[in-house]
Parts: C-alpha cells; sequence; structure tokens
C-alpha cells in the first residue's frame, strides 16, 4: 500500500506530451533495421478485449519520454449499458467484521451469491496495524454502511441510478432523544483516528471497543429495523447500558456503542452522553451525499486526480510519492466508467507512473473526472476474460494468473502485480453483469 498522504498540481501540457507524444517521437525512422521498427511498434501496442457487451478490457503498452516502459490496464463500462452494474464490496470475517480479503475472493463471495461477476478492481487504502482492512474513506456497499471516511478524504460514489460522482462526501450521522440531539463524527474508525468528537460503532468493527484512555459510553440495543446500518434509513433504539470510564466494551451484533473518546463533563458546553440514561428511547438518522445525491455504493481514495477534465491536484506531495509506483484510478465520463491499473517496479514490464503521470493517463483515457485508489502491491485487475480470448500476460513466459476464488469462472488476474501475486484489500469494486443481451 502506497502512503496516502500526497497532493501536487499537474501541468497538464507538459505531463500529456510526456505520457504519449514522446511514444511516437522516439520510433525508428524508415532507414532504420526493420526489426527495430516491429520492436518499437509492439512496445506500443494495444490489446483489446470485448469482455460482455458494454464491457471492453485494453492492455496499452506505451514508453515513458526517458524510455522507461509502461503497461498499462483499462477497463471500459459503457453507462447506458443496462445489463452492467459497478458495485462495491467490503472485505469482512465470517462475522460481518472488516478485514482484508483478496480481491478476487471478494469477487467469488459474491459470484456464490448468484452474481456474475465480469470484473474485480481494488479499492481504497486502509489502516495501518492493527486494523488492516478498514478503510480509510467512506465504505458503502448496496446502501450498507460499513464505516465512514477521513475529514475531507474524497471518494467514488453510485447513486441509484448508477449515476457516478467523484468529490468528499456529505455523512450525517444523528442521535435524537426527547430533549437532546447529537453529531457523531464518525462511524466504525479507532479512537484518535478521522477526527474528534462522538463516535459510533457496530459489530462490523470489531468483537469490542477497546480504548488506552477511559471513555464514557453507551450501548442502545432493540434496534429497529435491525441492524446493519443503511444509507437513509431511521432506525429506533433503546438504551440498555451507560459506562461512566471504561476501557472496553463489548459490541454484540445486535446493538451499537455511542463513544465519547474522553469522558466529558455533564455541565460542558456541548451535551455529554452521560444525559442519557438507561431506558431511554433514541432515534438515529444516517444520510450519504455525494453531489447531493445519496449513495448506494461508495468507496474512498485520494488524492482526485481530474477535475472538469483537466489534471487538477493540490498540495505538493511527498518526495517519494513523486517516484513511479504501481497505480489504480477510477474515473468517468458521459458515456463512461473506466478503471486504470498501472504496473509497476517491474523494469523489464513497467516502471509504474508519478501521480502526476497517472492523471495525464486519465485525462488521455476521456475522463471527466478521476479518483486515485490504493497502488503500490495492492494494485490489481481481475477480469473474466471469454475462453475464446487469445490474452498473454506482458511478462515473459506467462498468463494471466487465475484467482484464488474458485466460483468464478474465467477470472484472470490481468495485470502483474508488483508483490507477485495479489494482496488483501478493505474493499473493491465489481463489474457484474445483471442478465444477457437476450434476456
Amino acid at each position: 500500500m502506497d502512503s496516502p498522504r500526497w497532493g501536487c498540481r499537474a501541468n497538464r501540457g507538459c505531463l500529456a506530451l510526456l505520457l504519449f507524444s514522446a511514444a511516437w517521437v522516439s520510433l525508428p525512422s524508415a532507414a532504420q533495421a526493420p526489426a527495430a521498427a516491429q520492436q518499437a511498434a509492439a512496445a506500443h501496442a494495444t490489446q483489446e478485449t470485448v469482455v460482455a457487451p458494454g464491457v471492453v478490457y485494453r492492455h496499452l503498452r506505451r514508453t515513458a519520454a526517458d524510455g522507461q516502459p509502461w503497461s498499462i490496464h483499462v477497463l471500459e463500462i459503457d453507462r447506458g449499458e443496462r445489463s452492467i452494474v459497478l458495485r462495491a464490496i467490503e472485505g469482512h470475517s465470517e462475522r460481518e467484521q472488516m478485514q482484508r480479503a483478496l480481491p478476487s475472493a471478494m469477487g467469488a463471495s459474491a459470484a456464490r451469491k448468484g452474481s456474475r461477476v465480469l470484473a474485480v478492481i481494488n479499492g481504497d487504502f486502509d489502516l495501518g496495524e492493527p486494523y488492516l482492512g478498514m478503510p480509510i474513506g467512506l465504505s458503502v456497499t448496496s446502501g450498507r454502511v460499513w464505516t465512514s471516511g477521513k475529514p475531507g478524504w474524497p471518494a467514488l460514489g453510485l447513486a441509484a441510478s448508477g449515476e457516478p460522482a467523484i468529490g468528499v462526501p456529505e455523512m450525517s450521522l444523528e442521535l435524537h432523544v426527547k430533549k437532546g440531539q447529537w453529531t457523531i463524527a464518525a462511524l466504525n474508525k479507532p479512537p484518535g483516528i478521522a477526527g474528534e468528537g462522538l463516535r459510533l460503532y457496530t459489530r462490523e468493527y470489531r468483537a469490542a471497543l477497546e480504548s488506552k484512555k477511559p471513555l464514557r459510553a453507551v450501548v442502545i440495543g432493540r434496534v429497529k429495523p435491525p441492524l446493519p446500518l443503511r444509507v437513509d434509513r431511521v432506525v429506533r433504539g433503546i438504551v440498555l447500558e451507560v459506562h461512566d470510564a471504561a476501557s472496553q466494551v463489548a459490541i454484540p451484533p445486535d446493538v451499537l456503542v455511542l463513544v465519547e473518546p474522553e469522558a466529558a463533563s455533564p455541565a460542558a458546553a456541548t451535551p455529554s452522553i452521560a444525559r442519557l440514561r438507561r431506558g431511554q428511547k433514541v432515534k438515529l438518522s444516517v444520510q450519504v451525499k455525494l453531489s447531493g445525491s445519496s449513495m448506494r455504493d461508495a468507496i474512498g481514495g485520494f488524492p482526485i486526480l481530474v477535475e472538469n477534465g483537466r489534471a487538477s491536484m493540490v498540495e505538493a506531495p511527498a518526495e517519494h510519492l513523486r517516484l513511479r509506483h504501481p497505480r489504480t484510478a477510477a474515473c468517468y465520463n458521459e458515456r463512461k466508467i473506466l478503471y486504470a491499473v498501472v504496473d509497476g517496479r517491474q523494469p523489464q514490464l513497467s516502471a509504474g507512473m508519478t501521480l502526476e503521470e497517472l492523471a495525464e493517463l486519465m485525462v488521455s483515457l476521456g475522463c471527466v473526472a478521476a479518483l486515485n485508489l490504493d497502488g503500490g502491491g495492492s494494485a490489481v485487475m481481475a477480469v473474466a476474460l471469454p475462453q475464446a480470448a487469445e490474452f498473454t500476460h506482458p511478462p515473459a513466459g506467462g498468463q494471466p494468473t487465475p484467482s484464488a476464488g474458485l466460483a468464478v469462472p474465467g477470472l484472470r488476474i490481468v495485470n502483474s502485480p508488483s508483490d507477485g501475486a495479489e494482496r488483501g484489500r478493505g474493499n473493491a469494486w465489481l463489474v457484474i453483469r445483471t442478465r444477457s443481451s437476450k434476456e
């Protein structure tokens, strides 16, 4: 996983030339040996496979201005093809707790539940030990809210209509009682991470909440409608327990746990949850919006790479993030939603890209808005290639790697993960076919 703390301002015109024009000016002249011309043409080839109606996979071979190779994998989804839908999926344990899972295994899980999975692409960065698998950003899957995002952390979201949006989401969690109201700052984020203020926990977080500092916690049960929490839903419950200075609080599957990170005085200007009492009725409202619309599915990433068709990143990145790495990005325009995975850290195959180069790649692909997802060893794209497709993996002597998930016929990892195999992630994007064109 690359460090997510970056941002920069890309020079669009200059970088566009570096990315895609420089490759052509370096081609051999007619006087050079035919073998050299053939080699150069192969280095700039585009391989295309129709995965299903409305879904096309392309493998691009390009050369950077400094002569380093690029291996780029692009999946294009036609927004007008009604048989194709995009879904977010969260990695989790058998007890529905967030944890890392192989993207191909997430696809297999969806396939076992009846979905016809065409592709899987890695999602957001996740937190470090001991919270691997907990995404940094917002995570919403088919209306189910797993965790809120880090303040200011953008996301790619899909409305119920399938309309995409990229930006900083607006998440509203409010607890109401007869004579009070509390705004909740974060859902399922560890104490001390992702801002300050009240926090809400569900079983998706862990079986228990542990803190080195004393915390005040309110346990809410008899929740209706039953958990999990869902977008645009109001749930009601009863206060079961109030803990005044706890270091550990259990989180059963059917309860909500509301926490003040540091036990505030009941006389403080902001009302403390200490005012809540056992047996008190409460109401919790949940909303997640992006560009004014409620989100059905959402996965975070950072930074935004493209806005209004232009490379647009602010603040200078850390120096090591100016280096080339494997990258994953998502974007859209009026006609398509696209995902791109750039191989890297493999000198003979692909050098990887800087964030500036990645932004220019997405502009060149026609993106109106684009978001950087987790990269490095986490960058992975698996595609259910048709059996008749002739496909050779870029590394010498290799075929696409079969997925770990045996329940997805034909699914292959089409990129070359820099770790040698796919890495477990907190969430991923699925491309699903809901019906055939004849249905």
